[in-house]
Order: structure tokens, then sequence, then C-alpha cells
């Protein structure tokens, strides 16, 4: 039985197969050299080494299918920038079926989210965008750091559609095979089972997510009495501080989302560029519980697309944390 374990969980958009985004994460963490604005005296912390389990928790294949990329180089930024045109922006993304919703409840959460998220785009691009290597591959679209305006608000657009989905627990058929998923069921069962299969390994779990895997996360602590004790919740680039989606969140019995109470420890890292969560990037909503608050940590990434989880895992101040959480020494 180690100390700790590591649990973590994906965002957004079409990912490439479970043990290449694991791959990427990884890199992620364990890359010694990280660009600016972090390079510099940066400690990578490679887990292996550590002795931390990691156990990746991936629902990806509910919206997009399992027809991953085998075939494909890894760019990663140390290497060479990338962009996503808008043209090829589905083969990259991947395709959702567009959201029915039921009433006019629904039909407002979507154009909030949206709204709230596009408000707060990044800058124009930066010069010389036209020039850099387009990105053609799922696996690309998780690391690319460049993405032009128009393909940005439609990655956005998917960002509203895929949490509705999961919020309202709605029934969706998946195009690729026609296979129906209830959606927040099943994404709060695999991360239940993730997390029930790190509590065999170790004594405490840290929990790592990103985007719309911040969501499932919280409905899971907070709402499902199945879940295993979390003794650290990190969430990076998070939709949480979106009223929308708080509401859907609630714990029944309470009018206000609060931090939940088996929880230990919620550290939110956020960019205030970054548009899925810059709308509303700290936590300040969320009441304490006997004391223990969200801590809020901002820290900025780089590019047009400061969403892109490789460059939160360079941060010095996320490394920092996370090194502490685990009991490592960081220097």
């Amino acid at each position: 039985m180690r100390k700790y374990a590591v649990v973590f969980v994906h965002g957004l958009a079409k990912k490439p197969s479970p043990k290449k985004l694991e791959e990427i994460w990884r890199w992620g963490l364990e890359r010694s050299d990280p660009p600016p604005p972090f390079n510099g005296d940066n400690p990578s912390i490679d887990l292996d080494v550590q002795g931390v389990p990691g156990i990746f928790n991936y629902y990806a294949d509910v919206f997009y299918g399992t027809e991953y990329e085998t075939e494909f180089d890894s760019y990663f930024e140390s290497e060479r920038e990338l962009v996503v045109q808008p043209q090829n922006f589905n083969e990259v993304a991947g395709e959702l079926v567009m959201p029915e919703p039921a009433n006019v409840e629904e039909a407002k959460f979507l154009e909030e989210v949206e709204r709230k998220m596009r408000e707060a785009l990044t800058p124009d691009e930066l010069p010389g965008l036209e020039a850099l290597p387009a990105a053609q591959e799922a696996a690309q679209l998780e690391i690319a750091s460049w993405l032009p305006k128009r393909v940005q608000e439609a990655v956005i657009k998917k960002a509203a559609m895929e949490a509705y989905y999961f919020l309202f627990d709605k029934d969706y058929l998946r195009p690729a095979d026609n296979v129906t998923f209830k959606v927040r069921q099943e994404l709060r069962n695999r991360l239940i089972k993730d997390l029930k299969s790190a509590s065999e390994k170790a004594e405490k779990i840290i929990l790592v997510t990103h985007s719309m895997g911040t969501m499932i996360a919280y409905d899971v602590i907070r709402n499902c009495e199945n879940c295993p004790s979390v003794d650290v919740l990190f969430t990076l680039g998070s939709p949480l501080g979106i009223t929308e989606v708080q509401k859907q969140l609630l714990a029944d019995g309470v009018k206000r989302v609060d931090f939940p109470p088996a929880l230990g420890r919620w550290i939110n890292v956020y960019d205030p560029l970054d548009p899925i969560c810059g709308g509303d990037p700290r936590m300040d909503d969320y009441a304490p519980f006997e004391g223990r608050r969200v801590e809020d940590v901002r820290e900025s990434n780089w590019g047009s697309w400061r969403h892109t989880i490789t460059h939160y895992f360079a941060g010095r101040k996320f490394r920092s944390l996370l090194a502490h959480a685990l009991g490592l020494q960081h220097q």
C-alpha cells in the first residue's frame, strides 16, 4: 500500500487513445524544460520515479467513440507550435450531436454558458499565426497552444454542449455506432470505479482534473455517497465558477454550492485568459465547510489558447502544490 495515488480526469473534446493521452499528460508533468513563462528553476514530477501510482480516468469515447488516431507524430511545445484551422476542426476535435433542449431552462443554460465563455476569449491571434504548422489529429488539440478565434469559439460551443449532456443527465446516442449512454450516470460510474481502484493502491487519493473533468469530479465527491475519500482535489481551467453550472450541481437540501464535506483540500488553479474558466475563474461562491474553503491560485499560461493541459502542468505554482500534496521534496 502506497501513501498516495493520483487520479487524473481529462477535459473537453475528442481525445487520443487512453494510452496516448496518458503519455501526453505524463510528459506535461515530467518535462524539465518548459517554455516561457515557466523556464528556469521549475522541477518536474515523475510519478513512476517517486513510486506514486497514477490512474487516468477516461470518458471521451462516450461522445466520440473509439476511432483513435494511431499513426501520428507527437508535437510538443518545445519542438514546434501548432494551429488548428477552421476547416479541419471537426477532424481534430470530433463531432458532437447538437443538443435538443427540452425546456426553457435547458435552452437558457446552453445560451448563457456559451456566452460567458465567449466573453472571456483571449486577445486576437498573435502575429505569424498563419505560418505555424496545422494540427490535424486529436492528440494535437490536447497540446496545441495556438487556436484562431473562430476555432476557439467552436471549442467553447462544444464545451457548453458537453456540460449540458452531463449536467442534465441526457441520453446521448453516439453517432459512431449508435450506442446510447446516460451521460451523467456513465461518467460518474467511471470515475468512482477509478477512485476505488486508487483507494486499493494507496492510503490517500489526489484527484487532478482539467476543464469539463472538474465538473465530474465535484459532482462525484459532493453528490455520490459511494465515492471514496479524496484527500486533495486540483481543478485546472475549471468552469465550476459559472452560475448556471453551479445550479445543476447543488446537493439535495442546500441553496448554495459548497465545499464538499468529505473532501480534505481543494486547490483551484486558473489562468484568467483561459476562456473555459475566464468568465468566473475563482470559486468564491462555494461556501466553506468547517473552515475548509477553496484555495484559488492564479498562474498564467502562454499562447493564444490558454486552456491547454500541458501548459497548466508546466506551472511553477501548480507543480509545487502537487509535489507538496504528494509529500515530495520540490525545490
